[in-house]
């Protein structure tokens, strides 16, 4: 007997990234089945289905997990919710041809629309399923129907039934067919053009390359690239390469085997295989040493990786690439290979710094402030000399130090409206104030950097953490170029 348990993925079965399982890894922990299909209402979905999808495969080898799409343009009207979700279910039937099946629904995820929706199926005999739910008080426990006056739902119309939620159907799926991943918010004629980029690019699974500051949003990007593609309903891995160190680059991206070193206590897939037939983004490449780019690149080369300890595999993984510093500048100084460059940038797509997008910042100002607000239950609005300050600004962390700045906002007012002094604003460089570069000229990477480098953890005393925020780094890549520079290495002598 083939056991099946279908559910929708909700927002609780989101979190599995910070810890929290939901409602679906919770059931998988306590019921065995053989496969299991998510229904997603939205590509945004997508993203978060992909991580149960590399947790199970971890965790549940044996389990089958398929993703099948149920898309309603409002998830709360049930003349949109049920005929998505009848033609999914109908698919996924369609698809099981076998008689000897076990269908279990979860009813946890998901809209209330949804959750009935479930019951009409059910109790229609569109789906011959046991209806489950779960919930802190009671655990796991089945919805049964033991009722006298419980209704039943007559088939006596099924056919015209049927064709009106076809057509229906049809509407919405016409009208969802402009409806694409976008969580890039803007509106600005550079961010259309890269949205456009990345949907013509998406239909490929050729190497691209994104490049930007920090905070621009290149990973946001590369998951517009990949939950556009073929490739959508595959794994995403995101990698920060300045964070791998170098003596454990080949066991995290290539994988290991149980012994095949001190402390190998299980088997472990390296990114690469985590990212099989889906896409591996590699943030930040341009931190990775030389030793690893050379290892890189011949998976690139060949398409197969060798797991220490294990046998050589081939894998089929998109690259997707972004660094905010200037490869060709990094190979002109021989800390890039000009080899790798050319098979990871196959095509390329650059993200403006937001002071370049000026008319989106008030947007995305208030995209966040209403994400906060939703959050905490209290609404809040910018006063417009809040909002001629926020335009006035340079956003040299760009749309990270802009949310930031917002959510302190938010907490640092003391009513509904967020006031100028409520922004408090990081100490920055104006890019026109005049710089003077002497006659005999500048050494940038063994002077100039780690001057600032130097100045920014006599602030902090010491603090890399904080002195990597005071420089608009993450704490990880500010290590790896502190390392590399005279101060660095300065330090590590007198250790």
């Amino acid at each position: 007997m083939k056991k099946i348990l279908l559910s929708f993925i909700g927002n609780n079965d989101c979190l599995l990234a910070s810890g929290k399982e939901g409602a679906i890894i919770s059931i998988l922990r306590v019921m065995a089945f053989d496969r299991l299909y998510i229904l997603y209402n939205h590509d945004r979905y997508l993203q978060f289905a992909s991580e149960i999808l590399v947790y199970c495969r971890k965790h549940f080898p044996q389990l089958d997990v398929k993703y099948e799409p149920a898309k309603a343009l409002d998830p709360t009207d049930y003349n949109f919710v049920y005929p998505s979700m009848y033609a999914a279910v109908k698919n996924i039937l369609s698809a099981e041809k076998r008689e000897d099946t076990e269908y279990t629904v979860s009813v946890t995820s998901g809209t209330p629309t949804m959750h009935a929706c479930w019951l009409f199926l059910k109790q229609g005999g569109i789906l011959p399923a046991k209806l489950i739910q779960v919930s802190r008080e009671q655990g796991i426990h089945e919805i049964t129907f033991s009722l006298d006056d419980f209704p039943q739902i007559d088939q006596d119309k099924a056919i015209k039934a049927k064709l009106t939620s076809l057509n229906r159907e049809n509407i919405a799926l016409k009208q969802q067919l402009n409806c694409e991943y976008d969580e890039m918010i803007g509106q600005h004629p550079a961010l259309l053009e890269i949205k456009q980029q990345m949907v013509r690019l998406a239909k490929y699974s050729i190497p691209v390359f994104i490049g930007g500051e920090s905070g621009t949003g290149k990973e946001l990007a590369a998951k517009g690239i990949h939950y556009n593609s073929p490739r959508k309903e595959k794994p995403f891995i995101a990698v920060n390469c300045g964070s791998i160190s170098e003596n454990l680059f080949e066991s995290e991206f290539f994988g290991h085997k149980k012994g095949s070193y001190t402390g190998a206590i299980a088997d472990h897939d390296g990114f690469f295989s985590q990212a099989d037939k889906g896409t591996l983004f590699l943030d930040e490449v341009g931190d990775l040493p030389l030793a690893m780019q050379v290892k890189l690149l011949r998976v690139l080369e060949t398409g197969h990786i060798t797991p220490v300890g294990g046998k050589e595999k081939k894998v089929d993984v998109r690259v997707i690439s972004a660094s905010n510093q200037n490869l060709n500048d990094l190979i002109k100084l021989g800390k890039f290979r000009e080899d790798l460059f050319f098979r990871l940038v196959q095509a390329k797509i650059f993200i403006p710094p937001l002071r370049e997008r000026q008319t989106d910042i008030l947007l995305l100002a208030n995209h966040f402030l209403s994400e906060f607000g939703a959050e905490h239950h209290q609404h809040k609005t910018l006063a417009p000399d809040t909002i001629k300050k926020l335009l006035n600004s340079i956003w040299k962390g760009n749309i990270r130090e802009l949310r930031n700045t917002i959510i302190n906002a938010y907490i640092n007012s003391s009513d509904d409206i967020i006031k100028a002094e409520d922004i408090i604003l990081q100490d920055s460089f104006s890019p026109c104030s005049e710089i003077t570069i002497p006659p005999e000229g500048i050494d940038l990477d063994n002077e100039v950097i780690p001057s600032f480098y130097k100045s920014a953890l006599k602030l902090t005393n010491g603090n890399k953490a904080k002195a990597a925020k005071l420089l608009g780094l993450e704490p990880h890549t500010f290590r790896a170029r502190l390392k590399s520079t005279k101060l660095g290495k300065d330090n590590n002598r007198q250790k």
